[in-house]
Order: structure tokens, then C-alpha cells, then sequence
């Protein structure tokens, strides 16, 4: 199928969850037989040549994150409606803004679009009006994916007056040869407020173990005093190249995310599980779905550091528990999260776009 993916940054400019999906998502459709392309906002100049499908970088005017993403939807569809007819579906990442935009797409052209709900889209921008009225149109509209069973139900609750077709579909991870066999306990992602990564420093400085923070951002100054304030065990490595992280998997032996706001359901998470690591989360958006409390690590309350503590130390002091959680962990990234999987599900929901829009 002719497939047209659209998403507002791409790697190697964002290195986030749903950029290395995203990414990784194109390789496989690409393989299955799929004819891809990816529409995304240009940064600087890439050639983009280290994937099988076509990227296309639409302009825009960074002057600020609002006139940045205003233009690049101003441009990216002038874009889309010179091109709609070499394409079959419309997969829009994200519900705002993308997904509004494969709506406007699809009153002008009739191209069959869906949008997929990836967490913070839909939690940080669900306060604003016009991004609410923006999002209903597309709920009332047409096929919504949602990465979690509780994404799906607070769309549901705040949206209760539509009848929302909103199905679930979560994240693909690899399967890597090896396990982890280390004996810290680390983190990786973003170093932003709503990590509550300063809940898990708190937490870290009463427990008997090392942590590893993979990232950086905007709250690493902060977190730094952070720890030497309360003499926590705590190296940050800073920003590394995704294809280095799994040597910091493979040395550690507890994972943990401490989230605070909502999350949809972050690869870190996926990524941990399959290398065989039990995964300390709070109880923020779709963690719960792919974290089996006492089964496959533990789930704790949002911004509660002695919770996360009581949790850590008893993974840490106990390793028969930890191989335990661990190999259960990664057995059921085998067996549910194959990319594989997420591409014949992908494929049922490019048909079902497609034949909705053909009753209309």
C-alpha cells in the first residue's frame, strides 16, 4: 500500500519515543512490501539515507515552537494536496496537530486518514480550547488509534458526548540477542519536568545502588544540585546516539521511570523489558498496560519517592526476584511486541480507513 506518514520531528533532530518508532515503523512497512513515505519538518540539510523509504522535509519558519509548527502545517499541506493522489492512507502521528491535519487533507481530497494518539499529544494539549475543538473533529471524524487501554478510556471520559472509534495499538521493540547482567539501576530519556526525575534522585540517595541517567534536557542543572545536595549515587551520562544506549541495558539491573504527567507507552520501557530488566514506573498513562505489577516490575503512585524507593531496594537486594521479573519481562516482549505484530495490525487498520471512507 502507498503509505504517507506524517509526524512533526523526525531523528536525527529528535530522538524521542515516537521518532525511533516512527523510524524504525517505515523500515518494516517498507520490508512487508509497503511503498512508504514520511513527511516531517526540515532542520538544516539531511540526506536521510540510512532508511529504505523517501523523507520528505517541509519548510518551515522557526522563529518560535508555535510559528514552527503553524508553518510547517501550512506548508505540509500545500505539500500533501499536490501529492494525495500517490498515496492510499494518510497515518497521522499524533491527534494534535498532525491528525487535524490529515482531517483538512481529507475533506479536500478524500484521501483515507487515521490518527494515532501517542500520549503527550493528547494530555498536554487537551486544557487548551481550540486544540480540544480541533481534536473533536477528528474524534467524530474518523479511526483513532490510542497507544493504552487508559488513554483510550480518558479520551472516552472527556469526549463522552461522541461516540469515539478508537482502538488501541501500542509500541514494536527488538528483541536483542543478549540480557542485561549489570547491577545498577538506570534511567533513560529526556530530562524534563514531567520525568519526575527529581522524585527518583530523592529516592535513590536511601538506597544502596548506583544510578545511571541516559539523557539530557532542560532540568539538568537542576538535577545535578539535586543529587550532590543529597549525596545520591548518580552519574549522568548526558546525551548519547541511539545506537550506544543498549550497552547502558545491558550494564544495569533495574530499570525505572518515574513519570509524572502522562506517558503513552514509551519504547525506554519496551526497550528495558526485552533486554530481561525488571521496570520500577508510576502509574502515569499507559504504563500500567505493559508493566504487570509484581510480575514484570512494580507500579507506584506519581511523585511518591519512598514508594519508589521500597520498590528499587527490594529489586536491588534481591536478585532471584530480579532474574524472575526480568526474564518475565522480556518473554513478553517476545511474544506480544514484535514488529511483525505491529505490522499486520497496521495493515487491518489501513483497510478499515480505507473502506470507511469508501461508505461516505
Amino acid at each position: 500500500m502507498r503509505t504517507a506518514i506524517i509526524l512533526k520531528t523526525f531523528p536525527p533532530d529528535v530522538i524521542g519515543g515516537m521518532e525511533t518508532q516512527t523510524k524504525r515503523m517505515g523500515t518494516e512497512l517498507s520490508k512487508a512490501g509497503h511503498d512508504v513515505t514520511v513527511f516531517t519538518k526540515r532542520y538544516g540539510e539531511h540526506t536521510d539515507s540510512d532508511v529504505p523509504y523517501d523523507v520528505v522535509r517541509v519548510r518551515n519558519w522557526q522563529l518560535t515552537p508555535f510559528i514552527s509548527d503553524l508553518t510547517f502545517l501550512i506548508f505540509a499541506l500545500h505539500t500533501l494536496l499536490r501529492r494525495h493522489d500517490e498515496f492510499d492512507i494518510l497515518q497521522c502521528m499524533m491527534i494534535y496537530p498532525t491528525g487535524f491535519l490529515g482531517y483538512v487533507v481529507n475533506k479536500l481530497t478524500s484521501l483515507p486518514y487515521f490518527a494515532w494518539i501517542r500520549g503527550g499529544d493528547y494530555y498536554l494539549m487537551n486544557d487548551v480550547w481550540w486544540k480540544r475543538w480541533m481534536m473533536r473533529r477528528v474524534l467524530e471524524d474518523t479511526l483513532v488509534l490510542a497507544q493504552s487501554a487508559e488513554i483510550r478510556e480518558d479520551v472516552r471520559t472527556d469526549f463522552d458526548d461522541i461516540d469515539c472509534d478508537i482502538d488501541v495499538l501500542g509500541n514494536a521493540v527488538s528483541i536483542p540477542d543478549k540480557t542485561a547482567d549489570g547491577n545498577g539501576v538506570l534511567y533513560v530519556g529526556r530530562l524534563a519536568p514531567k520525568k519526575g526525575l527529581g522524585y527518583l534522585i530523592d529516592a535513590i540517595a536511601d538506597v544502596d545502588a548506583h544510578l545511571t541517567v541516559v539523557g539530557d534536557g532542560s532540568e539538568r542543572d537542576r538535577l545535578e544540585a539535586r543529587a550532590a545536595e543529597t549525596s545520591a549515587d548518580v552519574t549522568f551520562i548526558g546525551e548519547v546516539p541511539p545506537n550506544e544506549v543498549d550497552e547502558f541495558y545491558r550494564d544495569a539491573a533495574v530499570f525505572v521511570l518515574p513519570s509524572i504527567e502522562g506517558e503513552g507507552m514509551p519504547n525506554v520501557v519496551l526497550e528495558a523489558m526485552a533486554w530481561g530488566l525488571p521496570v520500577v514506573a508510576t502509574e502515569s498513562g499507559g504504563l500500567p498496560t505493559v508493566i504487570d505489577d509484581g510480575t514484570t516490575g512494580y507500579i507506584v503512585p506519581m511523585r511518591d519517592a519512598e514508594a519508589l524507593e521500597n520498590s528499587i531496594t527490594e529489586l536491588v537486594t534481591d536478585p532471584v526476584k530480579r532474574e524472575q521479573m526480568g526474564t518475565t519481562a522480556r518473554v513478553k516482549m517476545q511474544e506480544d511486541r514484535s514488529w511483525d505484530w505491529l505490522v499486520a495490525e497496521l495493515e487491518d487498520v489501513y483497510r478499515r480507513a480505507r473502506a470507511e471512507e469508501r461508505k461516505r
